[in-house]
C-alpha cells in the first residue's frame, strides 16, 4: 500500500516548500528530494540556503548555481537503496540567476554590458525587495523548462512572512508597469545627456527618489533604467510565466513549520492563502514534535537505571547516594516537563488538523530528533518517518469519516 506522501511525490513534478525561518525547512526539503530518488526518480532539490548544512549533509563539498550529482555511493554506504533513482543539489545564486535574465533579454551585447557594468545593477540586483523571492521562482522556471528532471524541490528563502513568495512575481510585473516607472522613465527621455543637470529633473522624480537614494546613486539608477527599459517588455512577459507556476497542475505547496504557536500560526496563514488563490497544497509538515513516548520511554528508563544503581551499591557512602538520588529526581522533573511540552505539542497539532478541515489528513507530524540530521542516512529516516505520519494521517481520517 503506498502512502499520501509517495502518492505526492508520484502525482507532482515540483514540490515548494515554504515556511518560516528555523524550523528544519532545509532539511525537509532535502529529506522529500532523497525519497523522491529512492522512488526511482530523478531528482533535483534547489535550495537559497547559504550554509553548508545541506552540501554536507548530501557528501558535497559545495553547492553553487549549477547542478551536481549526489554520489550513489553515499547512499550505499548509508544503507539506503537508490534503485534506478538520483539525486542532484543546487544552491540558488541570486545576482547569477539575475544576469543570466539580463543576457536573455538584452537586445544586443552593448546593452548587456552597460547594464551587468552599471554600479545601480550590481548592488541592487541583490538587494532589491522580493529579488530573492523572484530568483528563486525564476530558477525554478529555467529548470522545468529546460531540463528534464522527473521531480524537482525547491527550498525557498526563509521569509518573515511566507506569503510574500506567493507576490513576488506579481510585484515585479507591478514595478514595470507601475507609473512611477513611467515618469522616471519620462524624465530620463527629457534628461538627455547626464550630468549635474539631472537636478533639474521632474522634481516629482527628486522627491520619490532623494528620500533614500543619493545623487550619484540616482545617476546610476537613471542610467540603468535608460540601458534597461528596452527589456521591460521581456520582462514583463517572463514574470507572467514565471506566476503561471503557481496554477500548474504538477505543482504542490510543501508546507513546513513547527510546533511554536507563532510558526505554526503563519504556516496555516499561508494553508488560508493557498485556499483563497486556488493554489495547489501538498502537506503540512509540523517538524520536530515532542512526543509523550520519548518521555515515558527514554528518560524513566534512565531514572530506574540511577536508583538501582544506588540500590544495589551498598559500599557508596552517604554522599555518593545523595548525588545520586539528587540526579534521578532532576531526571525525573525533566521528564514530568517533557510530557507537559509533548501534550501541548499533541492539543496543538490537534487544533491545526481541525483547521485544516477536508484537508486534516496532509498534516503530517514528524517527531523531534535527538541528534542533528547531517548525512543521507539522517535524511532517508526523515524521509521514512514523514511517510509513516502520511499514512497514519489518512488511515485515521478513514477512520473517522462517516461511514455511508
Amino acid at each position: 500500500m503506498t502512502t499520501q506522501l509517495e502518492r505526492l511525490l508520484e502525482a507532482k513534478s515540483t514540490l515548494v516548500v515554504v515556511g518560516p525561518g528555523g524550523v528544519g525547512k532545509t532539511t525537509s526539503a532535502a529529506a522529500l528530494a532523497v525519497q523522491g530518488a529512492r522512488m526511482g526518480k530523478k531528482v533535483l532539490v534547489l535550495t537559497i540556503d547559504p550554509a553548508r548544512r545541506l552540501a554536507n549533509a548530501l557528501g558535497l563539498e559545495g553547492l553553487g548555481n549549477e547542478e551536481v550529482r549526489v554520489d550513489p555511493a553515499l547512499f550505499v554506504e548509508a544503507g539506503v537503496p537508490l534503485t534506478s533513482g538520483a539525486l542532484f543539489a543546487m544552491m540558488l545564486d541570486v545576482k547569477s540567476t539575475f544576469d543570466s535574465l539580463i543576457e536573455r533579454h538584452a537586445q544586443s551585447p552593448e546593452a548587456r554590458d552597460r547594464i551587468l557594468g552599471n554600479r545601480f545593477y550590481q548592488q541592487a540586483s541583490t538587494a532589491l525587495a522580493g529579488s530573492q523571492e523572484y530568483m528563486a521562482m525564476e530558477k525554478l522556471y529555467e529548470v522545468r523548462e529546460e531540463r528534464d528532471y522527473d521531480l524537482i524541490v525547491l527550498d525557498t528563502p526563509p521569509m518573515v512572512n511566507a506569503v510574500e513568495f506567493l507576490s513576488a512575481p506579481d510585484r515585479l510585473e507591478g514595478f514595470l508597469e507601475s507609473g512611477s516607472l513611467r515618469v522616471l522613465l519620462a524624465g530620463v527621455r527629457t534628461a538627455g545627456r547626464f550630468g549635474m543637470g539631472f537636478m533639474k529633473l521632474n522634481s516629482r522624480i527628486l522627491n520619490v527618489m532623494n528620500r533614500f537614494v543619493g545623487a550619484e546613486a540616482f545617476l546610476s539608477l537613471l542610467e540603468f533604467i535608460e540601458s534597461f527599459q528596452e527589456m521591460f517588455e521581456g520582462f514583463r512577459k517572463r514574470a507572467s510565466r514565471v506566476r503561471g507556476l503557481f496554477s500548474s497542475p504538477d505543482l504542490a505547496f510543501a508546507i513546513v513549520t513547527s510546533t511554536d504557536q507563532v510558526a505554526l500560526d503563519e504556516g496555516l496563514a499561508f494553508y488560508d492563502r493557498l485556499r483563497e488563490d486556488g493554489m495547489p497544497f501538498g502537506a503540512l509538515v509540523v517538524n520536530r514534535v515532542r512526543t509523550g513516548d520519548i518521555a515515558t520511554g527514554a528518560h524513566d528508563e534512565l531514572v530506574d537505571r540511577f536508583l538501582k544503581v544506588a540500590e544495589s551499591a551498598p559500599a557508596l557512602g552517604l554522599r555518593d547516594r545523595s548525588r545520586i538520588s539528587r540526579v534521578a529526581r532532576r531526571v525525573a522533573e525533566a521528564n514530568a516537563r517533557y510530557d507537559v511540552l509533548a501534550e501541548m505539542d499533541a492539543r496543538r497539532i490537534a487544533a491545526a488538523r481541525e483547521r485544516l478541515g477536508d484537508a486534516g489528513d496532509q498534516l503530517w507530524p514528524v517527531p523531534l530528533f535527538a541528534r542533528d540530521i547531517h548525512d543521507i542516512g539522517g535524511l532517508a529516516e526523515f524521509g521514512e518517518l514523514l511517510g509513516r505520519s502520511s499514512e497514519r494521517a489518512e488511515a485515521e481520517a478513514s477512520a473517522s469519516a462517516p461511514q455511508g
